[in-house]
């Protein structure tokens, strides 16, 4: 199939393999299985910022609940860059949403995880609202060029002289 035929296709609705676009159907998921998967990538969104660890990942229909772990060095970036821009896409999403503290005994000591939960008629657009208050706060790697030290390069005429790859002609 040819690039052109490819483009014809798809304004007819077919696919580069000729199926029609118009008799797919998705796989059908049940309500809970959709829940799940939110969840689990929303657990993910919430990990891409580096400042909780996700450790238990609940799902209802509906609603997404994840507890989680925060150092303590990095309380304060997740108040100020998770907390409050998370609270506010619930908001904006028309979500039921909490994120606060459970307290719970381990091994006789008190500990406690973050409770990030939230519940919507419309899941899919509630986590989608989520995940881009979560955006600001996922590192990005900068790349920084440094020159290379090292011996300097072939003066003219000796050997490695000349352009790159060539090989010197014997005669």
């Amino acid at each position: 199939m040819t690039s052109i035929d490819r483009e014809i296709g798809k304004a007819r609705g077919i696919n580069d393999v000729g199926q029609s676009v118009s008799e797919f159907d998705a796989p059908d998921i049940s309500p809970q299985e959709y829940a799940d998967h939110t969840a689990q990538q929303t657990a993910k969104a919430f990990e891409a910022t580096k400042l909780i660890e996700i450790v238990e990942v609940k799902a209802g229909i509906g609603q997404v609940h994840l507890l989680g772990r925060v150092k303590k060095d990095n309380e304060r970036a997740f108040m100020e860059l998770i907390v409050g821009p998370v609270l506010r896409a619930m908001e904006h999403a028309d979500a039921d949403g909490f994120i606060g503290k459970q307290f719970f005994l381990k091994n006789g000591a008190v500990k406690y995880g973050w409770v990030i939960s939230f519940a919507s008629n419309n899941l899919r657009q509630a986590a989608y609202e989520v995940g881009e208050a979560l955006e600001p706060a996922i590192p990005r790697l900068e790349v920084m060029e440094t020159p290379l030290s090292g011996p300097p390069a072939p003066q003219s005429g000796g050997p490695g002289s000349g352009r790159r790859g060539a090989s010197p002609l014997r005669g």
